[in-house]
């Protein structure tokens, strides 16, 4: 499937786009999303492919509270050490690609790795495989495998839990400035003084303003 038949679907479901990775690399968090384009073994490939991000990656960057979490955690590693970013890294591995989460007491996958690799899938959820609880700061330190079955898979109670965690857990990264995504020049803003931040609020005002529209026509429409 070509990238310009991936990019139609995907902007029917949400802002973002499909690029090929030999695109621009940081448009991964300004709505852009590196894609494979070949297709390897059903099984298990140790690279990612056209299979892995349709099945995987795209149905969750459709839904709209996880395209914003996938693109919090990249601007939270704007100006942060290497060491930090490596650490964001590691837990978006274990949870984006590899990551496990409980749905009526059944467990279930929705890392990416896993729903587009069978055999993984089935080894993760045979009862077999070493699961722990998710929680970042021990996540942070575990080895990500790129070669064969990860050694250890983290669980959370529920996929909302996991993003709470890792949006707590990005708060924690030092950084020397401050970033927000401007969507309407699909770039970063630094908030870096009064001007910067007046803008923001302004932004914000404007959106309380529709939120307040919005709510107003819902009452009179319950009132009659």
């Amino acid at each position: 499937m070509c990238v310009f038949h991936q990019n139609a679907q995907a902007l029917s479901s949400g802002p973002w786009q499909v690029t090929s990775p030999h695109e621009t690399f940081w448009q991964v968090w300004l709505s852009g999303f590196s894609t494979a384009l070949s297709i390897s073994d059903p099984l298990y490939t140790p690279e990612p492919d056209t299979c892995h991000e349709l099945l995987g990656h795209v149905p969750l960057l459709a839904e709209p509270s996880f395209a914003q979490f996938s693109q919090e955690i990249g601007l939270a590693s704007l100006g942060a050490s290497d060491e930090s970013v490596q650490t964001l890294a590691t837990c978006y591995f274990f949870t984006v690609e590899f990551g496990l989460c409980k749905q009526e007491g059944k467990m279930r996958a929705y890392g990416a790795g896993l729903l587009s690799s069978i055999s993984e899938l089935k080894h993760a959820l045979s009862g077999n495989a070493k699961i722990m609880p998710f929680d970042p700061k021990v996540t942070c330190k575990q080895e990500c495998i790129i070669t064969t079955f990860q050694d250890v898979y983290f669980v959370s109670e529920s996929f909302e839990e996991a993003k709470v965690k890792m949006r707590e857990f990005a708060k924690t990264i030092k950084r020397p400035f401050t970033v927000r995504y401007n969507p309407y020049t699909h770039s970063v803003d630094v908030l870096k003084d009064t001007s910067s931040i007046n803008s923001m609020v302004e932004d914000l005002r404007h959106e309380l303003d529709i939120v307040g529209d919005a709510l107003q026509r819902l009452n009179k429409h319950y009132a009659v």
